[in-house]
């Protein structure tokens, strides 16, 4: 796709999943507008030891260890590989004991979470206590194989997180079904999206007017990421609104 563009001298702008850098600096009309995968498995763990140390009962062996199992993405997928390596990394390296019963790719969908979860809780039963995912839709699918083994209602309780912050987990963060998630704002990656496309085919400097991100090394342009829990939902909410159409 490089090649064909510059050779019609076309620019390019790649989101959401960042090619090699070597092919975005063979063309300087390249470039990439995403977020740092690394960032968002340190945030997830932060929230997970965060909740950890805030709600006893999620302990519910009284065991001082965390027993989690973890709903990877699509294998060698570079999201899913940083997030998967920087959350477990995370918890180990702040000393914050876990024990992982187990790990398996769901490809980033929610209903090959929601088998894969359906065979845990037959697997692992109450033992679980944290289930880890590398993504909202994961998340969402784990949500739903534990509320038809009866989870969230009364106190049989067990730890989500996830990242996105989707629309369709905000409910949940806000119900006590998912301890929380990572946003990363769509509005803030749309208008870089577009504002460098736009100065690059006007010639322009092509970070002139880019409200929020920061230039690598490579031409990738990096959003934020915001913690995501009840405390502070109504972030996700004020971010999904800007995205309505009018």
């Amino acid at each position: 796709m490089i090649a064909k563009a510059k050779a019609r001298n076309i620019p390019v702008v790649f989101f959401n999943r960042c090619p090699d850098s070597a092919d975005i600096l063979s063309y300087d009309k390249a470039w990439y507008v995403g977020t740092t995968p690394e960032e968002s498995g340190i945030m997830q763990a932060q929230m997970i030891m965060n909740a950890w140390k805030a709600r006893p009962s999620l302990d519910k062996n009284k065991d001082g260890k965390m027993q989690y199992v973890l709903l990877k993405g699509t294998p060698g997928h570079p999201d899913a590989e940083a997030r998967t390596k920087l959350v477990i990394d995370t918890m180990q390296k702040a000393g914050f004991a876990t024990e992982q019963l187990a790990l398996q790719p769901a490809n980033f969908k929610t209903d090959d979470a929601k088998n894969i979860m359906e065979t845990w809780i037959g697997k692992f039963g109450d033992k679980t206590e944290m289930v880890i995912c590398n993504n909202d839709a994961m998340a969402l699918g784990a949500v739903e194989a534990l509320k038809a083994a009866g989870y969230f209602t009364g106190k049989k309780y067990m730890g989500v997180v996830g990242i996105n912050a989707l629309t369709t987990v905000v409910p949940l963060i806000k119900d006590d079904i998912m301890l929380g998630s990572v946003l990363s704002d769509p509005n803030y990656e749309a208008d870089a999206i577009l504002t460098i496309a736009v100065n690059l085919v006007r010639g322009n400097d092509p970070m002139s007017g880019v409200k929020v991100g920061k230039v690598g090394t490579f031409r990738d342009v990096r959003m934020p990421y915001f913690e995501i829990t009840k405390s502070n939902v109504g972030v996700a909410e004020a971010a999904y609104a800007k995205t309505e159409v009018k």
